[in-house]
């Protein structure tokens, strides 16, 4: 599959050398939240006006591996979205000379990074309205389309039936969980990953749980659900693009040097050849 229409090329701004690749590594868990707290608010950081930043991602369940020697997370090949989005990343930090270790957090903790501290990149995030003013944006990673799925036996024709559902499970501060409650359902229930929900969903504690048509087969797959049990509805809830957030604090020379970096990657051709090894399955 071409990647092709899942990015933009905003015009570069020059011209960034592009560091030799890293050789594959073995994902932590989640940071633990006493941890996160101490690592992202009891320091006082000054404004990014440099390249002092603090890179976090989400959701790499199944998809990266951690170095055992370094402790640096990388891309496991055909794993799907989050391990091209995480080796992406990578190769974009290699473009502008940073050196920095990236962790994986939950996507709440992520948002609040963001939100709190001056020094915050984040990704994949949702660029949406509510959050375009909020932050700094290099993108888009890719584009996706978002449906609602549900186990067979639960049929519903469109969103409007799903309103009636027990619940729906999105991910706490997710595009996802705010469209729904914007939307104004009553019956949605946050968690903390995609897995959870799938899990959950298995499970019969939810209805209903929501996922990109691409991404949908990872997550059946960590949640043991065989293919032939699932039923999506028809109707998309969403349909969106996966950027890199910076906090807004972060100066704006960085932010034309990434998205430099990422239309680097886009017409040499290399972020196919990324997304060739590790979105496609």
């Amino acid at each position: 599959m071409s990647p092709a229409n899942r990015f933009e090329h905003t015009p570069p701004f020059g011209q960034l050398a592009t560091a030799a690749p890293l050789t594959a590594r073995l994902s932590p868990p989640l940071l633990p939240a006493v941890l996160l707290w101490a690592i992202f608010f009891c320091a006082t950081p000054l404004p990014a006006h440099g390249q002092e930043l603090v890179i976090l991602t989400h959701d790499l369940t199944g998809q990266a591996e951690t170095d055992p020697n370094t402790g640096e997370l990388h891309g496991i090949a055909h794993a799907g979205k989050r391990a091209f989005n995480l080796e992406t990343v990578h190769k974009i930090m290699e473009a502008v000379g940073l050196k920095a270790r990236i962790r994986e957090v939950s996507f709440a903790q992520g948002m609040e990074a963001l939100a709190n501290r001056p020094d915050t990149v984040f990704f994949n995030v949702y660029r949406t309205p509510q959050r375009e003013a909020r932050f700094k944006w290099v993108g888009p990673l890719q584009r996706e389309v978002d449906y609602l799925y549900a186990l067979k036996g639960n049929d519903f024709g469109n969103l409007a039936e799903t309103r009636s559902a027990l619940s729906i499970c999105a991910v706490n501060g997710s595009q996802h969980h705010t469209v729904l409650l914007e939307r104004g359902f009553d019956n949605v229930v946050a968690a903390p990953t995609y897995q959870d929900c799938f899990s959950r969903l298995k499970t019969g504690q939810v209805t209903l749980a929501v996922s990109s048509d691409e991404t949908l087969l990872q997550k059946l797959h960590a949640a043991d659900i065989p293919v032939a049990d699932i039923r999506r509805i028809s109707e998309p809830l969403v349909q969106s693009a996966g950027y890199i957030a910076f906090s807004p604090q972060v100066d704006d020379a960085i932010i034309r040097r990434w998205q430099t970096a990422l239309n680097g990657l886009i017409s040499s051709g290399r972020l196919q050849t990324l997304y060739d090894r590790y979105y496609e399955r």
